[in-house]
């Protein structure tokens, strides 16, 4: 972490580290922050190649010093749409600091750029710096089953994700989902089926009961997830479809939209890929499989998707089974991230962004398709991480190559 702290030509820096002690001492120890003092006489001489993770105001009278570190800043980063959405200042209010940190906010909030102001005590500063740092601190996943079969490079070491995240995961008994299944409300699942296929702008292979036998699932689900307090879940939803004659997709659809992070075939990489996205960047994911690859453009489809991403959505049957409900959403041709974070020990990841471009439907891939305007046949075909890979609606390739790069072995 890179801090930058500000001081009026008044002072020195000598006096800024007497003044802040403690919280100096403490940022550099439980935060690993490398912190840099400037003034006026120092501020000319910078070349910063990006955005530090905190701005610390520590005296008044540091507006226009602001403003020129703002000009040191290298001007490609600041081009970059989604390098400046976030800048964090801090001020615990001391020697007229959240005065200067209140005029500053506004001067970027007026360039376009989103801002905020950390402030209060010692501990309430670092606290929301550790979670600005450590997005994934005391998340809960539920891993609804083991991960399919097929799945033989997507593990975690979930022992390392509990030490080095602080995330911890529970296994659940599918059974507990299959018997939910048959006790869940009647009445309230017809409700949600009705309401789904009001959404949507047509119904094709689909019957009531299939419907209706869908949305007990999600209901299940939900109410397991409620229990748990999980924060994100992923399923072997192949068994489900044995077990119970339905499919999960039309679940995980909605069970995203309301928040909680769900994914498919106990892919713990791809779950973590969706987690960290919408902890970093607060954007639902589209997990999806690399399908048809060209000279200049990516297919991806899979049978579900948060419906928040779709301009308009067909209800389906599941692709591989013919049984059950599945999502066939409409994307909007804007800009796209496409995501994946991998490796045991989540030590590989790869980002880029691309437009969708528009492209025929197909019946030969799953329900849910994309097609970008980017050429990864060089990553997918020699070092592709897995199979599954996110897309997450907007620019965001910078925010998560930040976080990457804090994570980097010290």
């Amino acid at each position: 972490m890179k801090i930058i702290i500000l001081r009026s030509s008044f002072q020195t820096d000598e006096f800024v580290w007497n003044e802040y002690a403690d919280l100096l001492k403490r940022l550099e120890n439980e935060c690993h922050a490398e912190i840099t003092v400037i003034g006026d006489e120092t501020v000319d001489t910078l070349k910063i190649a990006m955005l530090p993770d905190a701005v610390m105001i520590a005296t008044g009278g540091v507006e226009n010093l602001f403003k020129r570190l703002w000009s040191a800043i290298d001007v490609e980063m600041l081009n970059t749409p989604s390098s400046t959405k976030n800048v964090t200042l801090i001020a615990d209010g001391r020697n007229n600091s959240l005065a200067a940190s209140l005029e500053i906010l506004t001067w970027l909030e007026g360039q376009g750029v989103e801002a905020k102001i950390l402030h209060g005590s010692n501990e309430a500063i670092l606290s929301a710096l550790a979670q600005q740092a450590n997005p994934l601190a005391g998340a809960r996943i539920g891993l609804f089953g083991q991960p399919s079969d097929w799945l033989i490079a997507s593990g975690v070491d979930r022992e390392y994700l509990r030490s080095h995240y602080g995330v911890e995961t529970l296994d659940i008994d599918l059974q507990r989902l299959v018997d939910g299944i048959k006790t869940v409300s009647q009445k309230e699942a017809v409700k949600v089926a009705q309401d789904i296929v009001k959404r949507s702008v047509d119904t094709l292979e689909p019957s009531c009961a299939d419907m209706v036998e869908a949305a007990k699932a999600y209901l299940t689900i939900r109410q397991i997830c409620q229990e748990e307090r999980l924060d994100a879940m992923t399923i072997r939803c192949f068994d489900i479809v044995k077990a119970c004659g339905t499919t999960s997709c039309l679940a995980l659809a909605l069970l995203n939209d309301e928040g909680i992070v769900a994914g498919c075939e106990g892919d713990m990489q791809t779950l973590m890929s969706m987690l960290l996205v919408k902890r970093l960047c607060g954007a639902e994911a589209f997990m999806a499989n690399p399908s048809q690859l060209t000279d200049t453009t990516t297919m991806l489809a899979h049978c579900t998707i948060p419906l928040k991403m779709c301009d308009d959505l067909t209800l389906r049957s599941h692709f591989e089974s013919g049984i059950g409900v599945a999502i066939q959403g409409a994307l909007p041709l804007t800009d796209y991230t496409i995501f994946k974070w991998g490796g045991p020990r989540l030590d590989r990841y790869f980002v880029t962004e691309a437009k969708a471009v528009a492209s025929p439907y197909s019946n030969h891939f799953c329900r849910t398709q994309i097609t970008l305007d980017a050429n990864l046949k060089p990553y997918l075909l020699q070092h592709s991480i897995g199979n599954h890979h996110v897309i997450v609606r907007g620019r965001h390739a910078e925010t998560i190559k930040r976080f990457m790069e804090q994570q980097a072995p010290r």
